[in-house]
């Protein structure tokens, strides 16, 4: 009896036969993961420089005594996490990202690098040492990787300075997290990087730094993956909600912000701050300009999210929340609480998905989105490669004699049909 959870027919993607041929088909769309980090093999030695910490705080890299090939991330003297081959050797990267079928991989710093509490020189050189390894490996390998930088954002000046030092190595925007230190988003101080953000058109990856949480309250948040699982998208939500009701976002109308894990926990709660907004105004929308959270969600131009909810359930109502067209396939590869091992699986895959998506909607998530959040959609370079492979996609879909794979294709929302069980001589 053949496993029914992997395909016999080519051995690599876990479906039964009968989903073999819509699987490769589907895999033919254009990806682009939104949502990755990367770290160099080497770090600049800042041991020499004062810190703000009892103890020198800078990453250490070491082999894994166990698996050589994996490396052990220190903190300072801390131990912090070990990582795989592929977050920092690029042919595994590339190995992996051909085995699932992501065209396009957008780098950026994994978020314990930012160091926002720390003297400005070192994190600096840091930065400096992280945007141009990052600026390499897109140099390097143009059509497969995108880049953004990180900042040291405790320091307005050298921020911009460094924006523009970005920008001139060719890489795409840049990756922040959630707060700056003591500072919100909504910070006046953060107004001169938001004006040269829009400016050079260079858009923002906001990622929250959920892992520094225990340090504040251990007993709160160290059991239970709680700093993760709770505390990241917590972060994430109250950094969408400063923006929002602060009135900043109504200043900088070119700024673009995409919110990493889909916008965290702000969706799910928007009820409720609008509900907030429309009480209380006293309390949450004097500087807001007149402009709703749900409006600035559905209708204003600032506000992206990627698509990492693991549910499709969640991902209907973001759609209907924040619209698709607003929705960029991101991962959090190459780690565990992503979509791995196949970035974009559900968009691509999911079935239930074709209750509200159509198979347009599907393909711009998976990669047009992407291209207009990062301001690439109209250089013909990544538009083409975009459109060839969703011709290629449509004709093979609308070729096709299973009825199924057309009304997925042309009518939004149609109910997919039975899949047949395989006959038992399998």
């Amino acid at each position: 009896m053949a496993d029914l959870n992997v395909c016999f027919n080519c051995g690599g993607c876990e479906t039964s036969a009968y989903n073999h041929t819509w699987h490769k088909k589907s895999s033919s769309l254009f990806r682009i993961d939104m949502h990755t980090h990367i770290m160099p093999s080497t770090l600049p030695d800042l041991s020499s420089y004062p810190t703000n910490s009892p103890e020198p705080p800078w990453i250490n890299l070491k082999p894994n005594l166990h698996q050589p090939s994996k490396v052990d991330m220190y903190e300072g003297s801390r131990f912090f996490r070990t990582v795989e081959e592929n977050c920092f050797d690029i042919p595994t990267r590339l190995a992996e990202m051909s085995t699932s079928g992501t065209d396009v991989q957008v780098l950026s710093a994994i978020p314990i690098f930012f160091f926002y509490d720390q003297p400005a020189e070192p994190v600096t050189i840091l930065a400096r040492h992280l945007n141009n390894h990052i600026a390499s490996i897109c140099t390097a390998h143009p059509t497969r990787f995108l880049g953004l930088a990180t900042l040291p954002l405790q320091d307005i000046p050298a921020s911009i300075a460094e924006l523009r030092r970005a920008k001139s190595l060719g890489l795409n925007g840049i990756e922040i997290g959630t707060t700056i230190g003591h500072i919100n988003l909504d910070d006046p101080l953060l107004h001169p990087l938001w004006e040269a953000c829009q400016d050079l058109s260079m858009p923002v990856f906001v990622h929250p730094l959920g892992y520094s949480l225990p340090s504040e309250n251990s007993a709160r948040w160290s059991k239970y993956w709680s700093s993760w699982l709770i505390g990241m998208p917590c972060e994430t939500a109250l950094a969408l909600h400063a923006l929002i009701c602060s009135g900043t976002l109504l200043k900088f109308p070119r700024l673009r912000l995409c919110f990493a894990h889909a916008g965290g926990a702000f969706p799910a709660l928007l009820g409720r701050i609008q509900h907030g907004f429309n009480c209380r105004p006293d309390l949450v929308s004097t500087n807001a300009g007149g402009v709703t959270p749900t409006m600035h969600l559905k209708e204003g131009p600032n506000i992206w999210v990627d698509s990492l909810v693991h549910d499709a359930d969640l991902l209907e109502y973001l759609c209907k929340k924040v619209g698709s067209k607003r929705i960029v396939m991101g991962s959090d590869y190459p780690f565990p609480l992503g979509e791995v091992p196949e970035p974009g699986e559900m968009l691509a895959r999911g079935k239930d998905l074709s209750q509200f998506l159509s198979w347009r909607e599907r393909a711009e998530m998976l990669a047009g989105n992407a291209l207009v959040f990062l301001g690439l959609d109209k250089m013909e370079e990544w538009r083409d490669v975009f459109e060839e492979k969703w011709d290629a996609f449509s004709k093979s879909v609308v070729s096709s004699e299973d009825l199924g794979d057309i009304r997925g294709l042309r009518i939004k929302h149609s109910t997919p049909p039975e899949i047949p069980s395989p006959p038992s001589s399998l």
